[in-house]
């Protein structure tokens, strides 16, 4: 199977589309908390969500920050097999 990396910068709260065989959440060193879900990440703490050969993760993932005071970064790594891949409605 072959498949693209896609690389999404989060600063602000949104609803991440998944429809891909893996993801992947990291919160940069220094940043603003936020959940994945509820989910809790620590300062440079990753969240990989991977799935079994031939399942597409269709979730919605809610990221939201706990804070505006300063910097509110998340990295987003999606792994989409080509040929499936479907563009995040903004």
């Amino acid at each position: 199977m072959n498949t693209q990396t896609e690389f999404i910068y989060i600063g602000a709260q949104k609803m991440q589309e998944s429809n891909c065989i893996g993801i992947a959440f990291t919160r940069a060193t220094g940043s603003n908390a936020f959940t994945v879900n509820g989910y809790p990440l620590e300062d440079g703490q990753t969240l990989r969500i991977e799935q079994n050969v031939g399942d597409i993760d269709r979730t919605q993932y809610s990221i939201v920050f706990t804070s505006s005071a300063t910097t509110n970064e998340c990295h987003c790594f999606r792994t989409i097999p080509l040929g499936q891949f479907q563009k995040d409605s903004l």
